[in-house]
């Protein structure tokens, strides 16, 4: 899709810059200071007798899995006591696009499914170095203290629940997550409670999801390759997005991806994302996690898949299949010690849910600051940002007045026009003068045919008489190009247009090419016939005459088109197709301007003729 447009965007240039000079044309503070928490367990007043030994806790022991189901208006989880780690992850505000054998469109499902147990075991699950801790608890079966929960339908509501394991060494470990009904994000509280009378020391430990996010089923993995692992780094100069998978030049011309090393220092969150969903681990308020003085790495990715077996670059139809399916990311703590009968809590937040602009941007730490975390930076705008997050919080305006966002394009292609109105108009001026030349231009180059230098000093020497400026149908054409860019950057990969209806039976999903039959196996898709269609009737109504030549290479424009437009989401094609129909209206408008004015022009001549013969009339009687 992306080499399509391109092409598209030299060829455009090619035909407005190169021919003219040819032809004459154109984005509850938790209660704990950013420190880790240890509370002493209060010791027994020293007395005379024996000092009895600590009284374990208890904890009844759960010999198979069982699953935990919790709710929210939001989301559907389920949760497992086999390492106290997330099994399904579905969003209620989204429907899967393809049926399943039930003949139903069920919810999305962020956890894929499909693979292996080795890989499928890593959502929100702890990872520790140690391998004796490790080996214990890789099919560890933890006691939850609740066997479902339900956070109710009441604004600000939230309840947690938590997972707890006795290891053999006397470490009790917690993990408690608090689900709010109405966010996206879910806090996690690691802790780790020392038993024992003395101090106890753990190699550190990861919290982990993966392996992958579920890809929509209906995009092509190639559309995903530049999303995947990412992390955002805080340097000395500010936040630095990373991305693991990293491409080596154009994947149009045969570029490739390749796996970025893992980067020392302070981060802000990492997170895996597909096209239209994501998966971020956000860490907590600790020091450990911002101060650039301490050395050590804070995050990690990685792929089940041994770099032996694939070559070091994979190309854009590769990359997911092979590292996305197969990869894990995760937050790294330290080394840390625990007191004796002790206790040490560490924080973090886990946000699973759309990569929704509004959403994102407006997701904070756990601690008291205010400041964003900067999750919008893995939405990707373009080169020009700042135009496609306008365009975005139009969409979002002209939807919350239409209900629809088919609409919403329409009225924010009408905005668009509006705002390049004086530009247009003074392109399409431009060009009318243009061809108003095209005679006198044909005359100059048969008159000095055997001298081109003597051609192009009489052009210049004809364009500055008559006032015309060669680029100036050309110019404001490309003022414009930016604001295209940013649309097509926009709307291609805006979640908010994934299954969103225009018209019933027709475009019912914005963010796909509305495909209403096929023949033969080729799909017939209504609006690029109706776009391309569009580009004709310019064509015809208001094509320049008596270039040839021109006129050639400008017919072949819409067929161009229609083969770049024909895979395109439709939301796309409807701004475009929009686009030429409200050109067309301009068009017509200035040309019966023009008509109006030579018609008054041409009254007037007539009227002076007849007085200058009346006036011959009386001096000859």
């Amino acid at each position: 899709m992306e080499k399509r447009f391109i092409i598209a965007i030299v060829l455009v240039f090619l035909v407005l810059f190169a021919w003219p000079f040819i032809f004459g044309l154109r984005r509850q503070s938790p209660k704990t200071p950013p420190q880790e928490k240890v509370e002493e367990i209060q010791k027994q007043e020293p007395v005379e007798e024996e000092i009895p030994e600590p009284e374990l806790e208890v904890f009844p022991e759960v010999s198979e899995e069982t699953i935990i189901s919790v709710q929210t208006p939001l989301y559907e989880i389920q949760l497992t006591t086999e390492g106290a780690r997330a099994v399904s992850w579905k969003l209620k505000e989204y429907s899967q696009r393809i049926k399943n054998p039930e003949g139903e469109l069920g919810y999305v499902d962020l956890i894929p499914s499909g693979l292996t147990r080795h890989t499928a075991m890593n959502w929100l699950r702890l990872k520790f170095p140690d391998p004796q801790i490790q080996d214990e608890l890789e099919d560890a079966q933890w006691e939850p203290d609740k066997g479902s929960l339900n956070v109710d339908d009441v604004e600000g509501a939230q309840d947690s629940i938590e997972f707890v394991y006795r290891t053999s060494t006397g470490t009790v470990i917690s993990k408690r997550m608090t689900f709010f009904r109405d966010n996206y994000f879910v806090d996690v509280d690691i802790s780790f409670h020392n038993t024992l009378t003395e101090e106890a020391k753990l190699g550190g430990y990861s919290l982990c999801w993966g392996a992958g996010i579920a890809k929509d089923e209906i995009i092509k993995d190639m559309e995903v390759a530049g999303e995947g692992p990412m992390v955002l780094l805080r340097t000395e100069e500010g936040l630095k997005l990373s991305k693991k998978w990293q491409r080596t030049g154009f994947a149009c011309f045969g570029g490739k991806y390749v796996q970025n090393p893992e980067q020392d220092g302070p981060v802000s969150w990492i997170g895996f994302a597909s096209k239209y969903f994501t998966a971020v681990l956000i860490p907590g308020p600790e020091p450990w996690w911002s101060d650039m003085e301490k050395a050590g790495k804070r995050y990690a990715v990685s792929t089940d898949v041994k770099d032996t077996v694939l070559p070091p670059a994979l190309t854009a139809g590769q990359v997911w299949s092979e590292w996305g399916r197969s990869t894990t990311v995760a937050l790294v703590w330290p080394e840390f010690s625990i007191p004796a009968d002790g206790k040490i809590t560490h924080q973090f937040r886990v946000y699973v849910g759309p990569k929704k602009w509004d959403i994102l941007r407006g997701v904070k730490g756990r601690d008291s600051s205010t400041e964003s975390l900067g999750l919008g930076k893995m939405i990707n705008f373009g080169r020009f940002g700042i135009l496609g997050k306008a365009t975005l919080w139009l969409l979002g305006v002209f939807y919350r007045v239409s209900n629809n966002y088919g609409v919403a394009i329409i009225f924010m292609t009408i905005l668009i026009k509006l705002l390049y109105l004086p530009l247009t108009q003074k392109s399409f001026k431009s060009m009318r003068k243009m061809q108003e030349l095209a005679p006198k231009l044909a005359a100059l180059k048969e008159r000095h045919r055997d001298d081109p230098q003597r051609v192009q000093k009489e052009t210049m020497k004809l364009y500055k008489q008559q006032g015309v400026n060669p680029m100036g149908g050309c110019l404001p054409l490309l003022f414009q190009m930016p604001v295209f860019w940013a649309l097509f950057t926009t709307l291609r990969g805006a979640v908010e247009l994934r299954g969103a209806m225009f018209i019933s039976g027709w475009v019912t999903d914005l963010s796909l090419p509305d495909t209403v039959a096929a023949v033969a196996g080729f799909p017939i898709r209504i609006l690029p016939i109706l776009m391309t269609g569009s580009m004709l009737a310019q064509q015809f109504l208001f094509g320049t005459r008596g270039q040839a030549q021109s006129n050639k290479m400008m017919a072949f424009m819409p067929l161009i088109f229609a083969f770049i437009f024909y895979g395109m989401p439709s939301g796309l094609v409807l701004y475009w197709l929009c686009n030429n129909i409200l050109a067309i209206g301009h068009q017509y408008m200035i040309g019966r301007q023009r008509d109006k004015q030579t018609g008054v022009q041409g009254e007037e001549t007539v009227k002076k003729s007849r007085s200058n013969r009346k006036g011959e009339q009386n001096l000859n009687p």
